[in-house]
């Protein structure tokens, strides 16, 4: 149960929305596109980049729906599953990953001319290059995750100094508790129970208050005002991407 705990203070109170700060809507959580528009989308731009004909645009179009079907009943096999993959399925999965790259890698060399490949290659070293830029880029400690919050809040409401430490020891302990969550997740891979969700909601709510009552005793009475909203706001963004994501 403190397992539940824990995991609940992710995303109720002060420490939920940090994660505004940090993080930025992918492209598809901004544009909910279908597999087929996105493969659309994918195809128009190899389109223009490769510059490729009626012939090639058919067959690429056609290995893309290919990899969409693989995709979608992949999520499909694996969207009730409870329990983590072992190592070996781990293994086994990337060892497929490895193999459908080669396949995709041998039907685009059959499809594109030697100047076409050539490119197309360069372009997927160019956006695998960014990615795991962009990874790199968002893989902050909690200290500068809580630093960043830390001047948002101080910005948002004007707070003083004997604010700002007060504010950052609650933000120090949400961090806390944050690894030890990450810590215990690992030993285990059973999904909660019905009873324990409950008692998680539960504990979601008197969290809630206690951070809120700990708040308004830092704040001021305009500054509870404004982060009390600043709360809602959050809530409904929050609410909003869930629904998108159904």
């Amino acid at each position: 149960m403190k397992k539940l705990f824990i995991a609940a203070l992710l995303f109720v109170g002060i420490v939920s929305f940090a994660q505004d700060i940090n993080q930025k809507a992918t492209r598809d959580q901004r544009e909910k596109l279908t597999p087929e528009q996105r493969n659309e989308k994918h195809l128009q731009k190899l389109t223009f980049e490769l510059n490729l004909d009626k012939k090639q645009q058919e067959q690429v179009k056609q290995l893309l729906a290919d990899r969409s079907a693989k995709g979608e009943k992949f999520r499909d096999a694996n969207k009730d599953r409870k329990t983590k993959p072992t190592a070996a399925e781990r293994d086994a999965f990337k060892k497929q990953m490895e193999t459908e790259r080669a396949a995709n890698d041998a039907k685009m060399k059959s499809i594109l001319n030697a100047d076409q490949y050539t490119k197309w290659t360069a372009l997927k070293k160019d956006h695998e290059r960014k990615g795991d830029h962009r990874g790199r880029r968002d893989m902050k400690s909690p200290q500068e995750r809580d630093q960043a919050h830390l001047q948002k809040l101080t910005t948002d409401l004007n707070l003083n100094a004997d604010q700002q430490k007060q504010v950052s020891q609650l933000l120090s302990d949400r961090s806390a508790k944050m690894e030890t969550l990450r810590k215990s997740r690992k030993d285990t891979d059973v999904a909660p129970t019905d009873a324990e969700k409950k008692a998680m909601r539960k504990q979601m709510e008197e969290d809630h208050k206690a951070t809120d009552a700990k708040m308004k005793s830092i704040l001021n009475a305009d500054q509870y005002t404004k982060w009390t909203a600043m709360q809602k706001e959050h809530k409904d963004k929050m609410k909003q991407h869930r629904k998108d994501k159904k």
